[in-house]
């Protein structure tokens, strides 16, 4: 069985924190269980601050991008939510 839904996107999404002292295990749990993301990764950016990069698997439809990227921007400790990949899934 196929994890893929048919009509779905693989977003990615860099999730800039607050700043460099916002707490980077704490950010992520909070995006885990708020998106459940079928990838985390910590990027390094420059003078200490890291991004959260997500992929996350989502269905095709009006609004579902910005939905979640909205949902992003709540979470405690995000500061700028930008989608930097789009594909479609098989």
């Amino acid at each position: 069985m196929s994890i893929f839904m048919s009509g779905s996107v693989i977003i990615t999404f860099r999730i800039m924190p607050e700043s460099v002292e916002t707490d980077l295990d704490l950010l992520e749990k909070l995006i885990k269980k708020e998106i459940k993301p079928q990838r985390m990764e910590r990027v390094p950016i420059a003078f200490g601050l890291n991004s959260i990069n997500i992929v996350k698997l989502v269905e095709e439809k009006e609004g579902e991008m910005d939905r979640i990227t909205e949902k992003i921007k709540k979470i405690k400790g995000v500061k700028e939510v930008e989608v930097i990949g789009l594909t479609r899934s098989l």
